[in-house]
């Protein structure tokens, strides 16, 4: 009965991913599907939201009866109040964005005070070099630490050597599949700067956007995020771990708006810190790319830097509020470029971004997944629970119950 429910449970999870990208301006990149179950969501036509919500319904009513373990089911009961919310929003249900979010990612969120922001801007003024304001001075810094367009034929070659060095650094950390794989590719169509994709069979990609401005001191902060030990390292040990060795089936297709995604983005924002200590990333970027690529930059603490630009994912939340109460396109982004300190240009981008469907909510899984790991990933135990969170099943209310 069990493998019934769950070839049922994964094809609902493929329809509300076929549904939702029927109703978005630009294609999603290519990701891993299960090839038995997806063929045939492929070449069916995208089902009715009430549908869905009745097969979501059904899978929740039927879980008692399936004999997993207790926490598997507890999981997989958090993931279907998810699936059930996508759908009933799709259905064109619509929820208090507080509510939606409790119910997709497990989160209890409000406003945010400025004060955190703040707190960032205050970081910023120890370390970004240079006069006038702390928007000048970022602004300055990320321009210097940009390849003009005439050197922009190096990026490639620095994103490999930047890839393979946090792969060899958490090789040290968590054991990698052997026969692991990933390349690097360019991505036009979608209003971000780089984004994950795991293929399979421990294949992945890391899709870039050459049309978004990349200082080279982000290097690792976004390889580690995207790559390892982020987003493809948990991808990767986790289809080992959770599917080849213990087989949940579940596992295989995922939903972007569901709680297991909080502890992903957390844990990819911290994934650089995981792996350099501070001051670590500067020196390897002086010796192995600056000098190449004709630059000379000043002494920055870009662990101090990146610090900061995380607690500013917080000013993406309240810009989330913002537009669920209808506020103007005008106030948004002046809101964005007064706290984040980005580019007008910049905040285009980033309010089409939080416009995309459902990604309102989802915006909160970097905030307050950074917050609810941090001190989790401090301390003598901070490997084994790296492991853990990696390689196990967890939501965020997991975690602030103390069950890591």
């Amino acid at each position: 009965m069990s493998r019934n429910w769950l070839r049922d449970y994964t094809i609902l999870v493929l329809r509300l991913n076929k549904a939702i990208e029927s109703r978005t301006q630009y294609e999603y990149v290519e990701e891993y599907q299960p090839p038995e179950w997806y063929e045939q969501v492929q070449h069916e036509p995208v089902q009715p939201a009430e549908a869905l919500v009745r097969d979501s319904q059904r899978l929740l009513d039927t879980l008692p009866q399936q004999d997993f373990e207790p926490q598997r089911s507890a999981h997989l009961a958090k993931q279907l109040r998810a699936l059930e919310t996508v759908a009933r929003r799709l259905q064109g249900e619509r929820f208090s964005l507080q509510e939606e979010v409790w119910r997709c990612f497990d989160l209890h969120v409000d406003w945010l005070p400025e004060s955190i922001f703040e707190q960032a801007h205050a970081l910023y003024d120890e370390t970004l070099p240079g006069s006038g304001s702390l928007a000048e001075r970022f602004q300055q810094l990320k321009k210097s630490l940009t390849l003009p367009p005439e050197k922009a034929h190096l990026l490639p070659s620095f994103l490999q050597r930047a890839l393979m060095e946090t792969k060899r650094r958490t090789q040290a950390l968590v054991p990698l599949p052997a026969d692991e794989q990933t390349e690097i590719q360019t991505i036009t169509d979608q209003p971000v700067r780089a984004v994950a994709c795991y293929l399979g069979n421990h294949r992945a990609r890391i899709h870039l956007n050459p049309a978004v401005p990349f200082p080279l001191s982000d290097l690792f902060y976004v390889l580690c995020h995207e790559g390892y030990p982020g987003h493809l390292a948990e991808a990767m040990l986790k289809e080992e771990a959770l599917v080849q060795q213990r087989g949940y089936l579940e596992q295989r297709a995922s939903l972007l708006y569901t709680p297991p995604f909080v502890i992903s983005e957390g844990l990819a924002l911290l994934a650089h810190e995981m792996v350099f200590a501070p001051g670590e990333a500067e020196r390897w970027l002086a010796e192995h790319i600056y000098p190449e690529a004709g630059m000379n930059p000043v002494n920055c603490d870009l662990t101090k830097v990146q610090r900061a630009t995380d607690l500013l994912f917080g000013v993406w939340c309240n810009a989330a509020w913002l537009l669920r109460e209808g506020r103007p396109d005008t106030e948004v982004r002046s809101y964005l470029m007064r706290y984040t300190l980005m580019s007008e240009e910049e905040a285009y981008r980033a309010l089409a971004s939080l416009q995309r469907p459902f990604h309102d909510a989802y915006i909160f899984t970097y905030f307050h997944g950074r917050q609810l790991l941090e001190a989790i990933l401090q301390g003598p135990q901070r490997q084994k629970r790296l492991h853990r969170l990696l390689t196990e099943q967890f939501a965020p209310s997991d975690l602030r119950e103390g069950k890591l």
